[in-house]
């Protein structure tokens, strides 16, 4: 009977350290778990990259990266805002109907005449839905002479994307496709010049 109750007693304590042992083994394995479901719920708060907080967003606000179109220009090829990455923009929105926007040609023309070779260029958007005819913009431009790419919005595209309620208005878009001046109503050459050195100075 001694032996017996001494071999219970020996299993109980056998038993129990097992117990323990697998208890203790568990318990690292959960807390193992644990942690790595904590390490993966770090990495889902984490905040975005260094590039992704600095991507600017698109927009028709000074700050703002212009929104890219693609229209037909007089000549009947296809032009994109972003083809002219690169260089200096001044996106001029206009009608031939329109007194201001006649007004500012002369000064925009001879402006581009003084600066098409430093890296500037002038896109000048047609409100062609609300024009006549293409023919008539056509010799309108020439007898102006825009030498400088004129696009046809023939539905107001570009119009309704920058928001443009009154003729001219005028988008200065840096080279990385920033815009920096966002203008309405007709410019002059000093105030075109001025605009553009003030981006080449920053």
């Amino acid at each position: 009977m001694k032996k017996m109750a001494v071999l219970l007693v020996l299993l109980v304590l056998i038993g129990g350290m097992l117990y323990s042992t697998l208890s203790k083994k568990e318990e690292t394995q959960t807390g193992a778990e644990t942690t790595a479901n904590k390490t993966v719920t770090r990495k889902e708060i984490e905040p975005k990259t260094e590039q992704e907080t600095q991507r600017v967003e698109i927009g028709v606000q000074e700050g703002k990266k212009a929104p890219d179109f693609t229209l037909e220009t007089l000549d009947g090829k296809t032009m994109h805002l972003s083809d002219l990455r690169g260089k200096i923009v001044i996106l001029n929105i206009w009608a031939t109907w329109c007194p201001p926007c006649r007004e500012e040609i002369p000064d925009m023309v001879k402006f581009y005449r003084a600066y098409k070779e430093k890296n500037v260029e002038i896109l000048a958007v047609n409100l062609t839905e609300t024009e006549s005819s293409v023919p008539n913009v056509k010799r309108f431009a020439q007898g102006m002479n825009m030498q400088f790419p004129v696009l046809l919005d023939r539905k107001s595209h570009v119009a309704d994307m920058y928001q443009v309620t009154i003729v001219p208005t005028s988008f200065i878009i840096d080279a990385d496709g920033i815009i920096r001046q966002h203008v309405m109503g007709p410019m002059t050459y000093s105030t075109m010049e001025k605009f553009i050195e003030n981006i080449k100075q920053k």
